[in-house]
Formats: structure tokens, C-alpha cells, sequence
């Protein structure tokens, strides 16, 4: 507040000071004026901003400085690793959930293909299965719900494996 104060004193000053009254001995129409006048420029009387260095940081309050040795309110403790059990089990349920997401993603741009117009490659029958008599729109419906949930378990996975502090490249 002080150094606000400080900063506008002079403008005030200048203003308040009465200037003495000037007393021209040619007037301007007599003499044409052959000196380039400069335009006013603006006055900066806002004070400059306060450049911060790496030793300041550590003199002033209030600021936020990482690893910063005197503020330890935060304690980080390395994650455990998980073992190599938890590590086989997630990455064989995750091959099996991408396993059935990538036929379940086949079989839906075949029937989406064919509900298109466009010939398909495969056969409609599946010999294990016998003939689907759903209607093809109620199949598309159906596969997209199950994409979706497969999607979601896949998500789980990988959050449990998060949370349990498994790196993404292991369950590569």
C-alpha cells in the first residue's frame, strides 16, 4: 500500500505545483515555427513490474517453490511394485477381454457392412452356432452394447492395475 503511495506522489506532485506563467515575446502568428515538435508521449508513471530470480524465491512468502526442503507437508513415499502373480492374472484377463472386443468389433462391421447392401466376405451361417434368425438392426444393437461393456472391463482393468501400481508396459 505504502509503495503505491510512494509510486503516485510525483503525478500528484506535478499537478498540485503551480508552473510559473510564460510570457512569449514573439507571438506564433508572427513567426512561423521552424522546429519539428515531438508529440506528448504517454506518461509511465505505473510501476514496473517486479522480476522475479531464483533468490528471491526463497526470500518471499507465499510462494509456491517445488522440492522447496522447508515446506514438507507433503511426503511421498515410493509405490510398491506388484507382484508378479497380480501382473499374469490382469494381463491374461485383458488378452481375453481384447480378444473378444476384436470379434466382437469383426462381427459388427460384417452385419453393418451387409445391412449397408454391400456383399460380404464371410458367410451369414456360423456352423457352431445354427442360423440367427434376429433381425439384423436388433444383432448391430446387441453388439454394441456388448463392445461397450467389454470396453468398460477393460477400463477396470486397467484402473485396478493403476491402483495397484502396475506400469502400462508391463501388462504389454
Amino acid at each position: 500500500m505504502f509503495k503505491r503511495f510512494l509510486a503516485g506522489l510525483p503525478l500528484v506532485l506535478v499537478f498540485i505545483v503551480p508552473c510559473p506563467a510564460q510570457t512569449d515575446q514573439n507571438p506564433p502568428a508572427a513567426s512561423p515555427d521552424t522546429t519539428a515538435k515531438t508529440p506528448p508521449g504517454p506518461a509511465n508513471t505505473a510501476p514496473s513490474k517486479k522480476v522475479w530470480t531464483n533468490d528471491d524465491i526463497h526470500k518471499g512468502t507465499g510462494v509456491s517453490v517445488v522440492g522447496d526442503r522447508r515446506n514438507q507437508n507433503y511426503h511421498t513415499s515410493p509405490q510398491p511394485t506388484a507382484d508378479a502373480a497380480t501382473v499374469s492374472r490382469i494381463r491374461a484377463s485383458l488378452d481375453k477381454l481384447n480378444t473378444q472386443l476384436d470379434d466382437t468389433n469383426q462381427r459388427l462391421t460384417a452385419l453393418k457392412t451387409f445391412a449397408a447392401g454391400e456383399p460380404v466376405k464371410e458367410g451369414g451361417q456360423q456352423i457352431d452356432k445354427g442360423i440367427n434368425r434376429v433381425p439384423v438392426d436388433q444383432q448391430i444393437h446387441q453388439l454394441e452394447t456388448s463392445k461397450k461393456k467389454l470396453e468398460m472391463q477393460i477400463g477396470d482393468l486397467l484402473d485396478e492395475a493403476r491402483k495397484k501400481g502396475i506400469d502400462p508396459g508391463q501388462l504389454r
